[in-house]
């Protein structure tokens, strides 16, 4: 079973001008092997800074952070998922298991490092989809086009997901209004909460149905943190796979990121993209 580890100290007496991979070591009760291997995907900090030079002497009182999920399997970039490329934005089918960007225990094989190795320039998200989630997701190589898509995102973006779940809902449609609380719970969870929580809408309609379960088509009118994950968990019907909000275990979590469509002035024209489930998708 994947665990994940997220550790702090500050650098003691003893490890005082030790290696960062040393320090490590012997701060955390791991073998050197294992602090390199962290230190190499970009899970150790050095005095809040991602640090990756296993070589970097360190000195007593400095503050450690490492951050690894054991037996982790990512899965790779290939040129095949670019859906879309034009000048210095690329539209990306996202496959479930990548990350659309750096994570606290690595930075190498996210999407991001992969996209740099296989363009051969550094590129960044202007949105974001969860490990788990498939589908369509666009990334910029320019920081003003960046900053122009992401000012002009609420506005002029519009996404369209599909979702599997379990136990199918009574309604046919239903637009659900629900806040979303502003900061994780210990366990990494948000919760819908009515007193402090963000505003967050969703709307939803069921495409089809299936003995207890239903294909649901979703357009979420605000972008929280996983709202969509949080506000189907919250009606009874939660997402077929998504074990973090209730639901049942599956061979991947089923939900995929459908349409993409964007108008001026986010784009000079306006562009619109469907990316269909890959063979994964399996209900």
């Amino acid at each position: 079973m994947n665990s994940f580890r997220d550790q702090k100290a500050t650098v003691s007496n003893a490890c005082d001008g030790l290696r960062l991979d040393q320090a490590i070591s012997r701060t955390f009760g791991i073998s050197r092997r294992k602090a390199r291997v962290i230190i190499q995907l970009g899970g150790a900090y050095l005095n809040k800074k991602r640090c990756r030079l296993a070589g970097k002497l360190v000195h007593r009182g400095q503050h450690l952070r490492i951050a690894y999920l054991n037996d982790e399997q990512t899965k790779s970039l290939h040129k095949e998922q670019i859906v879309w490329q034009q000048g210095d934005l690329v539209l990306i089918h996202k496959r479930c298991g990548q990350y659309s960007q750096e994570a606290l225990h690595r930075s190498i094989g996210c999407l991001p490092d992969e996209l740099r190795c296989l363009l051969g320039r550094p590129f960044r998200p202007i949105h974001r989809l969860d490990r788990d989630t498939s589908g369509l997701i666009l990334f910029s190589a320019s920081r003003s086009l960046h900053l122009q898509l992401q000012t002009h995102w609420k506005t002029c973006a519009r996404k369209t997901y599909l979702a599997v779940v379990e136990p199918a809902p009574a309604w046919e449609t239903l637009t659900i209004d629900l806040p979303i609380s502003r900061q994780r719970a210990t366990d990494g969870r948000y919760a819908v909460d009515v007193q402090r929580g963000r505003p967050s809408l969703t709307h939803a309609r069921v495409i089809e149905r299936r003995d207890q379960r239903a294909l649901l088509e979703l357009r979420p009118l605000t972008g929280r943190t996983h709202q969509l994950r949080i506000h189907l968990s919250a009606v009874g019907c939660p997402i077929l796979g998504d074990t973090r909000y209730g639901g049942k275990p599956h061979e991947r979590m089923m939900l995929h990121a459908w349409k993409l469509s964007i108008t001026p002035p986010a784009l000079p024209v306006p562009q619109a993209w469907e990316a269909h489930p890959e063979e994964d998708w399996k209900w």
